[in-house]
């Protein structure tokens, strides 16, 4: 929705509704042409340092919506943060534009952007951790003992060897296949 919303018709902007898409491939495309982002700035406000803060503001909102449904639709966390910051900066600029934001000036990808960052933030409250992996961790239950010069391995009486052809590697202790001869656990070099 947050994607679909920024290339809907969003407000009412200079000489038409325009969405988010078409205001920012205009100040994109026109950035380095200094007569015409004058006269584009000067149709915005009057002050130029406000036109440009607004413009600026649309452009942010506009990645940040874009960004925000590109995570929201690969399950990450983000986008319930993007999305929302998003229309937040939206509605700024629409206040700063307008001077007061009046239902009459915005357009359908103003309500379904909001409908998106609501729907985002929902989901990021109520979903479980997307972004954490669970780690699983393995508790050996062996100690290696060293006596004078080789280390004997001990082990709990549920690792007791199971297989009478098995190898144990004299490292860790790992229980490997009669017919290796590097430990599948550790690699090191198992005794004939």
């Amino acid at each position: 929705m947050l994607i679909v919303s920024a290339f809907l018709p969003f407000y009412y902007f200079i000489d038409g509704i325009d969405s988010l898409f078409q205001i920012t491939l205009s100040v994109l495309t026109n950035f380095t042409n200094n007569s015409v982002m004058q006269t584009f700035l000067l149709q915005v406000n009057p002050s130029y340092g406000m036109a440009a803060m607004i413009l600026a503001l649309i452009v942010a909102g506009f990645l940040l919506l874009v960004i925000g449904g590109l995570l929201a639709t690969f399950k990450k966390a983000g986008g319930s943060i993007a999305g929302p910051a998003g229309m937040i900066v939206l509605t700024v600029a629409g206040f700063l534009y307008f001077k007061n934001l009046s239902i009459g000036l915005l357009s359908v990808g103003f309500y379904t952007g909001w409908l998106g960052a609501i729907m985002c933030i929902i989901g990021g409250v109520i979903s479980p951790n997307k972004d954490k992996t669970k780690i699983n961790v393995s508790v050996s239950q062996q100690q290696n003992v060293t006596t004078g010069s080789s280390p004997y391995t001990v082990t709990s009486p549920e690792n007791i060897q199971q297989n009478k052809d098995a190898k144990f590697c004299n490292k860790c202790g790992h229980q490997n296949k009669s017919d290796t001869f590097f430990c599948a656990n550790c690699g090191n070099k198992l005794q004939l």
